[in-house]
């Protein structure tokens, strides 16, 4: 070969060092430890120095077997010994040698993790193991769902103290949704743990951040519809607190389309309704961003509450038939009529001996508010203007509860109105600039313009059928004379 001809890497081979790591382990489980330091005359740390030398000898060597066989044992002789201490260090030490491959880390984890659930450590050593294995196994991707259980685990261990915040901050730097070798159940299980840290301690910020790495196609799955209740549950919580009684109406039909049970459903579908029935106005944006949930279905989206009590009263028919006093409710809601005096007696009931409503005077004065507002939004269809009185005679309420109401609808873009103090009228009717009436108008004989074409091409074809028919006649008619002649002809 010349001196300019290229020269290839020259890669050492991997050593075997097998026969000598079977002879040395057998030598040394030959008898017990116990017995063997009484007849060597020589400490733990002595003997097993003998397994680290030949441990590095295999590991530079390429021998990934033996330098596995070696650095498990030697720590299982310092677990089985109860040097729980020595064997943390050790593990630390053998973790950041020099060539130390993966599978080798993994096994010596895996190892010292056995004694977490021997049964053999108190409440306070399992919490110094956890941290240490814990310790060891962060920032490394190959033992990373390692690090996730002993993370939770010690997190379980500090709420069991009573140390909620401790365990918060545990859990909170883990980033489970990225672990793909979990699986997907014990996933779920440590989010929803995660969320329910959240609520306990307040951190309702913290609460959409978890929310959102929980996807409804996980919770589809027959084996997660015990964790999808739990989780739906959970958003309650967070919603009620939000005062978004729209996604809580969500959170309960959710859970209505999960449950098996009939009565269980029933009860579900129930406090959605009522929830849907209190909801508040906002526009499908302002929803959607209160929403902060990637786990809702699309089967029960609806874009504003108007379009939910339509869908439930359209889509659940069959179960909402047997709750007859909310279907009711609900019907009239649905509905394009004055509707607080004849729903008032049915209200009251509910509010009454509802779950959801008997409990809560705020939720029961904003169902009675719900009523008046459908009523003002059913008069505006009709009416562009009246008188405040008349408006207050017609919803049943005095002019200034009327005026209070017109300012929040006002406010919250459910109808457009305004007040003419002066001469004490209501104006629904909203004005229009020049170009908004030229385009009115535009659009209107267009449309009249469409219909009279429409009738035309109508008329036209009627009467092309009727000449066709008259022709057809005309020709059976000549067809039987002809008949008739012949036949008298003959």
């Amino acid at each position: 070969m010349t001196d300019n001809e290229w020269k290839g890497a020259n890669f050492s081979q991997e050593e075997d060092h097998s026969e000598e790591t079977d002879k040395l382990l057998e030598k040394i489980n030959a008898t017990t430890i116990p017995v063997l330091l009484r007849s060597r005359n020589e400490s733990l740390d002595d003997i097993l120095s003998e397994l680290l030398v030949l441990e590095k000898t295999a590991r530079l060597g390429g021998d990934t077997t033996s330098n596995k066989k070696l650095a498990v044992e030697v720590l299982r002789i310092y677990r089985t010994q109860k040097e729980l201490d020595k064997m943390l260090t050790c593990l630390d030490e053998l973790m950041r040698k020099r060539a130390q491959p993966k599978q080798v880390q993994s096994a010596m984890i895996a190892e010292c993790a056995v004694t977490l659930h021997d049964g053999s450590l108190s409440e306070e050593k399992q919490i110094e193991v956890l941290e240490r294995l814990a310790h060891v196994a962060d920032n490394k991707i190959h033992v990373e769902l390692e690090h996730a259980r002993f993370t939770i685990e010690l997190a379980g261990l500090q709420e069991k103290k009573g140390n909620k915040r401790a365990a918060y901050d545990l859990l909170r730097v883990l980033h489970i949704e990225t672990i793909t070798n979990m699986p997907r159940l014990e996933k779920l299980e440590a989010l929803n743990n995660q969320i329910r840290l959240c609520l306990e301690l307040g951190e309702y910020e913290h609460t959409p951040m978890v929310s959102r790495k929980i996807n409804y196609r996980a919770l589809a799955r027959e084996e997660s519809l015990q964790q999808k209740i739990l989780y739906f549950e959970l958003m309650r919580q967070y919603y009620v607190n939000r005062r978004s009684h729209f996604n809580v109406a969500r959170c309960w039909l959710e859970t209505y389309l999960t449950l098996k049970q009939v009565d269980e459903k029933l009860e579900a579908l129930s406090n959605a309704v009522v929830h849907y029935l209190i909801a508040e106005h906002d526009t499908p944006k302002e929803l959607e961003d209160l929403a902060e949930c990637c786990a809702f279905s699309p089967e029960t989206k609806f874009e504003d509450r108007p379009s939910a009590l339509k869908g439930l009263c359209e889509k659940r028919k069959s179960d909402l038939e047997d709750l007859p006093r909310l279907y009711y409710v609900l019907q009239r809601f649905n509905s394009i009529e004055l509707i607080r005096a004849r729903v008032s007696q049915d209200v009251a009931t509910l509010c009454a001996t509802h779950p959801a409503l008997a409990a809560h005077p705020d939720r029961q004065q904003l169902l009675q508010d719900r009523c008046s507002e459908h009523d003002l939004v059913v008069i505006s269809h009709f009416y562009t203007r009246l008188p405040l009185t008349r408006l207050g005679q017609l919803v049943h309420l005095t002019p200034e509860h009327v005026e209070a109401f017109l300012m929040v609808m006002v406010g919250n873009n459910t109808l457009y109105a305004k007040i003419d103090r002066v001469d004490g009228l209501v104006v629904f009717e909203e004005p229009k600039d020049a170009s908004a009436v030229v385009a009115s108008w535009n659009s209107r004989v267009n449309r009249s313009v469409a219909l009279l074409d429409k009738v035309s091409h109508l008329i036209t074809k009627e009467r092309m059928l009727f000449n066709l028919q008259n022709r057809n006649n005309n020709s059976d008619n000549n067809k039987k004379d002809s008949a008739t002649a012949v036949k008298s002809a003959s």
